[in-house]
C-alpha cells in the first residue's frame, strides 16, 4: 500500500518575524511609532498636548498594526470604504456631441486635395494574359 505523504505549502499565510508579527503588521507598528517618537523629539509644544498627540500616533500605530479584522489589515478597510464612498454606484454611457469647431478644415492650410482614379494600368506584356503564372517578377518571360 502506498504511503500518502500531505505536504503542507501555506500560500495564504504570511511568514512571521518577530513575536508572531508579519513583516507588514512590523512596518506599520515601526512607522506610526517612529512618527511618535519624531514628534516628541521634534515638536515645540506643551508637555500634556506633546505626550497626547505621541500617545494618539502610538495607539494608531499599535491599532493599524495588531487589528485585523476579516483577516484583513485596518488600512485595506479604509481604502475599501474610501473607494466605496468615491466611486458613483451608476455608471451610464453617453455619447458625447462632436464640436464642429473641431472638424471644420483650416481654409489655407498647405494641404493639397488628392482625387485618386482607380483603375488598371496596361503594360507591355499585356498582349498574352495566358501565362501570367509563368511571368518572372523582374521582367523577363520565363518559358
Amino acid at each position: 500500500m502506498p504511503r500518502i505523504i500531505e505536504l503542507p505549502t501555506h500560500l495564504n499565510v504570511e511568514d512571521t518575524l518577530l513575536f508572531g508579527l508579519t513583516a507588514r503588521q512590523i512596518l506599520r507598528l515601526v512607522a506610526l511609532l517612529s512618527l511618535a517618537y519624531g514628534v516628541w523629539d521634534q515638536v515645540d509644544l506643551p508637555t500634556p498636548i506633546r505626550a497626547s498627540l505621541v500617545a494618539l500616533l502610538a495607539l494608531l500605530g499599535v491599532t493599524l498594526a495588531l487589528i485585523q479584522p476579516g483577516g484583513r489589515p485596518l488600512d485595506q478597510w479604509v481604502f475599501a470604504a474610501a473607494a466605496f464612498v468615491l466611486v458613483p454606484r451608476r455608471l451610464a454611457w453617453r455619447p458625447q456631441e462632436p464640436d464642429a469647431a473641431e472638424w471644420r478644415v483650416a481654409a489655407a492650410s498647405g494641404w493639397a486635395e488628392l482625387d485618386l482614379a482607380i483603375g488598371w494600368v496596361p503594360t507591355d506584356d499585356d498582349e498574352d494574359q495566358s501565362h501570367w503564372w509563368r511571368r518572372s517578377p523582374f521582367g523577363r518571360k520565363r518559358v
